[in-house]
């Protein structure tokens, strides 16, 4: 799979809970980011591939850079579908991203932006439609107390390393920085299971025991493929035929 926006749809229908379970054998923990929060009605779940801006905390040795100010520029590169990374060290001394750089990021097409630190201009962060989650908020600007010093690089968010190569998926739930491998190997394993627990559903509908369909026995993984083409669900004969008398529940007829 090689088609970015085809791959950032995918992994956006998958919620991080469920990433969590289906990749629970790749040690999530050195993935995983939690104690953000929304901080507009429209931050959904959202995924994409990072753009890292690091922030240190001020002094006048890093001040004196000419030109625009490099999140400005960072920003205002950012390619469509890109998720803003600001890594502040969790700072709250001033806010990282407001209403203005949230404008700008959402017309240069990025899918949302996750800060380890404080943003600002709510109401109008809002209005930008651009989803954020952050640690918090600071009415005041972080001109004074935190530095962007490097874009495109490998930070640190929270506990977890984050890569310039990486993608994140992102909700209410938590982040997951997660490579293009594992996002693949994400996906590729969410169609699977999805496949499975319709199956398995339409079986409870057919009057099946929990104990008997969920989830999948092996026994009537064969008949997958057919399932995920057509939907066809086989007869209860069929089913009972594969899966033996697994349950003392009533038997459907």
């Amino acid at each position: 799979m090689t088609d970015r926006s085809e791959i950032a749809k995918r992994l956006k229908d998958i919620p991080t809970t469920l990433a969590a379970d289906i990749l629970k054998d790749e040690a999530l923990f050195e993935r995983s980011v939690s104690g953000l929060a929304p901080m507009t009605a429209g931050s959904g779940r959202f995924a994409g591939t990072v753009r890292t801006i690091a922030f240190l905390p001020g002094r006048p040795e890093l001040r004196g850079r000419a030109g625009p100010p490099l999140n400005f520029s960072a920003i205002d590169a950012l390619e469509p579908g890109e998720v803003l990374v600001l890594a502040a060290g969790g700072s709250m001394r001033g806010a990282i991203l407001g209403d203005m750089l949230a404008t700008r990021a959402h017309e240069r097409g990025a899918a949302g932006a996750v800060v380890d630190g404080a943003v600002r201009d709510l109401a109008g962060m809002e209005e930008a439609r651009l989803p954020v989650f952050a640690r918090g908020v600071a009415p005041m600007a972080a001109h004074a107390t935190l530095v962007p010093v490097a874009v495109n690089t490998q930070v640190r968010f929270g506990d977890v390393a984050v890569l310039p190569d990486d993608w994140v998926l992102a909700d209410e739930d938590g982040v997951l920085v997660l490579p293009l491998s594992l996002v693949e190997r994400l996906i590729e394993r969410h169609a699977a299971a999805s496949v499975k627990e319709r199956f398995s559903r339409q079986l409870l509908l057919a009057g099946f025991a929990l104990a008997e369909v969920f989830p999948l026995p092996a026994a009537l993984e064969p008949f997958l493929k057919d399932f995920a083409k057509t939907e066809r669900v086989p007869t209860a004969e069929t089913v009972r035929q594969a899966i033996g008398d697994r349950s003392p529940a009533r038997h459907p007829k």
